[in-house]
């Protein structure tokens, strides 16, 4: 695998930034949609500890969002990082191994195996 250049790399990262904002967005308006009509029974919940139906609806909102936002910005910055390790070890692969050691969890990801993979 041929090394990154600088430029390349922050060029793939800011790419890959726009690809994940993006879809964010694209997946936050898709659940705003579903939300008109969810059903809001867990309202009552909401009045009878002080929180307004406006309130309420926003929670609901807020939470989705932020749901999403923290699966995409891991995601991110784990193929980000993954970008960056391949600039510095070109030749390294992500391996999955067997978990020897215990029953939970079955395997094992390296993102970023450099060398003899013979020794794992």
């Amino acid at each position: 695998m041929a090394s990154i250049t600088n430029s390349s790399l922050e060029e793939k990262i800011h790419n890959l930034a726009q690809k994940s904002s993006e879809a964010l967005l694209k997946q936050i308006n898709f659940r705003l949609e579903e939300m008109k009509v969810d059903d809001t029974s867990h309202f009552l919940i909401y009045r009878v500890l002080g929180i307004t139906e406006q309130e309420g609806r926003l929670i609901d909102i807020y939470q989705n969002k932020g749901r999403f936002l923290y699966k995409y910005a891991g995601s991110f910055l784990e193929k980000a990082t993954q970008l960056s390790f391949l600039e510095k070890y070109p030749d390294s692969k992500s391996v999955k191994i067997t978990n020897t050691l215990g029953s939970r969890p079955k395997t094992f990801e390296i993102d970023c195996l450099e060398g003899n993979r013979d020794t794992l």
